[in-house]
């Protein structure tokens, strides 16, 4: 059997259920970390693309000759952001 630990408020606690509980605490922690940098790297990635629409619509009507390859160059970007953001997420999981 596990020794009491004394807590300062109620009843008194077994160590291990009190290991348990720490543990807990740490991995919720974990967790809660990495969702939040998971939905950080998303936001920042909608914003990165939403800029480079706008750099691409202001490039296009300053030159309407270009406009072709400056939305191909975008969507290139655009397309190694997404990469960028999957790759991140599955080093999460």
């Amino acid at each position: 059997m596990s020794e009491i630990v004394p807590r300062r408020v109620g009843t008194p606690i077994p160590r291990n259920a009190k290991r348990t509980g720490s543990g807990i605490h740490a991995e919720t922690y974990v967790e809660q970390t990495a969702i939040h940098a998971l939905a950080s790297i998303g936001e920042f990635a909608v914003a990165e693309v939403q800029y480079l629409k706008q750099v691409q619509r202001t490039a296009e009507n300053a030159n309407p000759d270009c406009a072709e390859a400056v939305a191909y160059i975008v969507g290139l970007t655009v397309q190694g952001i997404a990469r960028s953001v999957q790759h991140f997420s599955s080093r999460l999981d």
